[in-house]
């Protein structure tokens, strides 16, 4: 089990981009500290208060602050305005920067506040996906590349700079719907997939459609063959009890949910969403963060305890890696979440054995403390 940070640089009311920034880098460089195996940001644009719209500004800078943490970009919109070719100069920067640090998650976006102000059709975000990756692709395997396809017209060029390393990254894509996890898979993609707030059968089935596909990948270009399953949790806490896990991240949680449910039910009235009415019924309980993460493992908030649990059952499930979106909840909270979880959650995964139990202190008679520093 892999285990990776997401924050979306949610800045409060009353708070600077210059501040909030500045303390994501922290938290970059927190989670390399901690043990964490991979740090990213998505791609965001007038989202409500997450300010990360250039990712591949911020990475450079985190690239300059780390030396081993993976850098992923974890979700890069392939369409029509991110070129192609600029969005390999931009990968390519960073991965010289960091010294071959860097992977890459893509995505076509289903949000129509993107998608309406520059001017993109829903329906065609697939097919500019798809054609995005594999120029990017070409432009950072092929020298020189062309390509001639229906968004894009490329004469033979020369791209530079060149990658710091000779093997292309590990390619993933944001994973939603049932056909997008098919596509996947037959295209040799790694999946960062989500349960859509539609709880843990639905993921199991999303998670089969993933593993059935990946049995005869075609990759449509040059980028190596990558079967890895992340889930993300898109809230995620840790705190040293689960009632201050809750209040503290209450206000995300919902923020977070009503957020979601207007964009699904935006995307709905355009174009119509699968699972639309399971998220409906999910309204009455929006108040409610323990209720909402009963049902779904969207929501992974708690004591190092719970969440170990969690993902304990998604990696038996077939789930590789976790990337934990902690963001808007005050830094100290996601810096002393990082601490927690470098401490006490991902050991259990990588040697369990040499994990300090809690309950060897009640076979001695001693009252048992919540951590063992």
């Amino acid at each position: 089990m892999r285990f990776g940070f997401l924050s979306e640089g949610t800045t409060p009311r009353g708070m600077t981009h210059h501040h909030r920034l500045h303390e994501v880098i922290r938290e970059a460089e927190l989670c390399e500290e901690m043990g964490w195996d991979f740090w990213g940001t998505s791609e965001q644009h007038f989202a409500p208060g997450a300010t990360i719209a250039a990712p591949e500004t911020l990475y450079g800078a985190v690239a300059m602050r780390t030396s081993r943490i993976k850098l992923r970009f974890m979700s890069i919109l392939m369409l029509k305005f991110n070129h192609p070719i600029k969005v390999a100069n931009h990968l390519a920067t960073v991965d010289i920067l960091s010294h071959g640090r860097v992977e890459l998650c893509t995505a076509r976006s289903n949000n129509v506040k993107t998608l309406d102000p520059f001017e993109v059709d829903p329906s065609d975000t697939r097919a500019q996906w798809r054609e995005g990756l594999e120029v990017t692709v070409k432009a950072l395997t092929e020298f020189p590349m062309e390509h001639h396809g229906e968004f894009y017209k490329i004469p033979p060029i020369e791209v530079t700079p060149r990658l710091y390393r000779e093997e292309l990254f590990p390619i993933w894509v944001v994973t939603i719907s049932p056909e997008t996890h098919t596509i996947a898979g037959n295209m040799g993609l790694g999946a960062i997939t989500n349960d859509s707030y539609l709880g843990w059968d639905y993921l199991e089935g999303l998670i089969g459609l993933y593993r059935d596909a990946c049995k005869t990948p075609e990759p449509i270009a040059k980028y190596p063959v990558n079967s890895s399953l992340c889930f993300c949790p898109l809230t995620s806490h840790c705190a040293a009890t689960r009632d201050a896990a809750v209040e503290e991240s209450r206000h995300d949680v919902i923020r977070f949910f009503r957020s979601t449910y207007d964009m699904y039910d935006q995307l709905d009235q355009r174009s119509g969403f699968e699972g639309i009415n399971e998220i409906r019924k999910m309204k009455e309980h929006e108040n409610d963060p323990l209720a909402l993460g009963e049902f779904t493992p969207t929501i992974m908030i708690g004591t190092p305890d719970d969440l170990v649990e969690r993902i304990k059952r998604l990696e038996a499930m077939g789930v590789d890696e976790i990337v934990l979106r902690i963001d808007d909840l005050g830094v100290s909270a996601h810096l002393k979440a990082i601490e927690l979880i470098g401490k006490y959650v991902i050991p259990e995964f990588r040697g369990p054995n040499a994990v300090r139990r809690q309950s060897m202190w009640g076979d001695y008679g001693v009252e048992k403390p919540r951590f063992l520093i």
